[in-house]
């Protein structure tokens, strides 16, 4: 029996993985993150973004602002990591599905330099 695939995009290219492949890949980048990023780490666990981002999730219905799918995820249009002043900003949050949030982090990664 083989193990089950997920659909993710990399580079902006579909591919499908191991469900539990990615697993090890988070576990990297968020180590890294609170190494060297703690303030930031401390804001996305924080119980004021946790809120907000429900609120914004609820406010659009869990619509997708790029494609109208499902939204899961809360994202920041301004980067926090841009500008930390606009980081509990309702105006600059929007509602994004995964694939959309992989996307447009790969834009924000080439448009800021980060």
């Amino acid at each position: 029996m083989s193990k089950p695939k997920k659909l993710i995009v990399v580079n902006g290219k579909r591919i499908l993985v191991d469900h539990d492949s990615r697993k090890e890949e988070y576990r990297e980048y968020n180590q890294d993150r609170w190494k060297y990023q703690n303030d930031l780490m401390k804001f996305y666990n924080s119980s004021r973004w946790r809120k907000l981002s429900k609120q914004v999730l609820n406010e659009h219905y869990y619509v997708c602002r790029r494609c109208g799918e499902d939204a899961t995820l809360a994202d920041h249009i301004v980067p926090v990591r841009v500008d930390w002043n606009k980081r509990l900003d309702i105006n600059n949050i929007q509602p994004l599905c995964e694939s959309c949030h992989a996307i447009k982090t790969i834009e924000d990664k080439r448009n800021y330099n980060l």
